[in-house]
């Protein structure tokens, strides 16, 4: 680290407050995606350095990849999909829901990424969108916006609840026991966010009980999971679950557009201290 004035990371290497204090002569760390939850921003702040990341990138293709866990829990495609290549045909176990029809609650609206899926549910799907966030929102052309009075009152009204806010201690466990608790029976939770913005313990017994219909998951509290409970939540039967591997940023466009928005704005940073 003493050599360089500039490090580029994506999420899983650690920018922890001893690698800050080896880079003697760093000035910027860049980070290909959305999250800070792997840098250690204090310490680079204390140190002057510049922490720069690329939250428009992915915002398509997280959206997307949201969209399509969504759709995957609804019409239980990954499980008909395996059941098929089993040789088993189970037509009569497979009766659907339509997104079209379904209140979805984004938590985050006012995000690029929640913002990306709350038009393409309205354009595309004519799904009933509502929004939560702390800030107020940016409008979307051509879309509606109706917002909730508070987190309560979005999980209580919504079918389908997406997470779309970064990781912090204060979002640590955002939707607890008590939260998690009050979505309707039979809705579905989609996470492609943080792992532990959602207290995972609880919404496996939630989705084990049946409360919860089931569960889009694209992160996890450990990456690859490995606890108990996660694993089991993972292996729920029947389609209750549709995991992926943190893959929301894993398209090419995506990867393309971070790897140039990055050097971009690093080049910017880097003629101001000219």
């Amino acid at each position: 680290m003493g050599d360089y004035d500039v490090l580029i990371v994506r999420g899983r290497t650690k920018v922890d407050s001893s690698v800050i204090a080896a880079g003697k002569k760093l000035r910027i760390i860049g980070r290909a995606g959305v999250g800070l939850d792997n840098i250690d921003t204090q310490a680079a702040k204390q140190k002057g350095i510049t922490i720069i990341n690329t939250p428009a990138a992915p915002s398509t293709s997280v959206a997307e990849l949201t969209v399509g866990l969504m759709l995957s829990l609804l019409r239980r495609i990954p499980f008909a999909d395996k059941e098929m290549k089993a040789g088993r045909w189970i037509k009569n176990r497979l009766m659907g829901e339509e997104l079209q029809s379904k209140k979805v609650g984004i938590i985050g609206r006012a995000g690029r990424i929640g913002g990306e899926v709350a038009r393409i549910l309205t354009a595309g799907f004519q799904a009933d969108v509502l929004g939560y966030d702390v800030v107020p929102p940016r409008g979307v052309p051509g879309l509606t916006l109706e917002m909730a009075d508070s987190l309560e009152d979005l999980l209580e009204r919504s079918d389908i609840v997406t997470v779309h806010v970064p990781y912090t201690p204060q979002t640590h466990h955002l939707l607890n026991v008590k939260r998690l608790g009050l979505l309707r029976p039979g809705s579905y939770l989609v996470n492609t966010s943080r792992g532990d913005i959602v207290d995972g313990p609880a919404l496996l017994e939630l989705l084990k009980r049946g409360r919860l219909a089931g569960a889009g998951l694209d992160v996890y509290h450990l990456e690859p999971p490995v606890d108990e409970w996660e694993q089991a939540m993972i292996s729920l039967p029947n389609g209750t679950t549709v995991t992926t591997c943190h893959i929301g940023a894993q398209t090419l466009q995506a990867q393309l557009k971070e790897s140039v928005e990055l050097a971009n704005r690093i080049i910017d940073e880097s003629s101001k201290t000219k």
